[in-house]
């Protein structure tokens, strides 16, 4: 895949689709890889100009991350240094959803309109000390030792067992992840506290939550969409915190 250099790193990125369109770019979330697409970006990119990119310590991106106001700029650097024709479309996930309230409030210029799928603008206290506990397992046993983890916040226990095979692709790709990058990013969600800055989003912003999602429960989003003035905000039957996974279609909808 092609790597695009810019003035706060390099950035591993895919794009497809008519480039005549706007350009959709996907945020993918802290337990996945940029490959948490691959059942809907090439059907994206059927009628869209889709970009999909990795944050640092995943695939061949790089770059000095240790807050989500540093992935924010990083994430700016790139846009920039795409070059696009207008501002773009973006659907994030999770990790990259904090990212994109970043993005958007930094570089507005850059952005038409955002989608948020299971995230929010902080972590409540008591959903802190497990994104610690990742950290130190991260940095002390290696990636290998929150892969289960990683499943279980990924998908609801029902949806796991009856998909063995998206289980074990979702923990290959995951435990290809820089472990020190990863343990930053962990410390860099307990560390993030965006609520004041998301009041000042003027950008259109729909905000979705996956019913069962165990990461960032349906409460995260809901605060996200009161302190966002003007926001939309929909909810999504059986799902947990992938929803481009356990419910394609209905992200195909809101993105085609």
């Amino acid at each position: 895949m092609p790597t695009l250099e810019h003035s706060l790193g390099t950035t591993d990125f895919e794009r497809a689709g008519p480039t005549q369109q706007r350009p959709l770019v996907l945020f993918h979330t802290l337990l996945a890889d940029r490959s948490v697409y691959d059942g809907i970006f090439p059907l994206l990119a059927k009628s869209r100009d889709v970009i999909r990119f990795q944050f640092p310590g995943f695939g061949d991106s790089r770059g000095r991350c240790e807050s989500i106001d540093d992935y924010a700029s990083w994430t700016i650097s790139f846009l920039k240094a795409l070059a696009l024709p207008c501002p773009v479309d973006v659907f994030s996930n999770g990790f990259g959803g904090f990212v994109s309230v970043g993005v958007v409030s930094r570089a507005p210029e850059l952005i038409n309109k955002l989608i948020i799928a299971n995230s929010g603008a902080a972590f409540p206290d008591e959903r802190k000390p497990p994104l610690l506990k990742m950290a130190e397992l991260v940095e002390t046993k290696g990636i290998e030792s929150v892969l289960e983890t990683a499943i279980s916040r990924m998908f609801p226990e029902e949806f796991a067992s009856a998909n063995p095979e998206i289980v074990q692709q979702r923990k290959e790709a995951l435990s290809k992840t820089n472990p020190q990058q990863f343990a930053l990013a962990c410390r860099a969600l307990e560390k993030l506290d965006y609520r004041a800055l998301a009041k000042g989003i003027s950008k259109p912003v729909h905000i979705v939550a996956g019913l069962n999602d165990a990461t960032t429960p349906p409460a995260m989003s809901q605060e996200l969409h009161k302190i966002i003035q003007g926001s939309e905000y929909s909810e999504i039957d059986d799902c947990g915190h992938c929803p481009q996974i356990q419910q394609p279609q209905k992200i195909l909808q809101l993105l085609s």
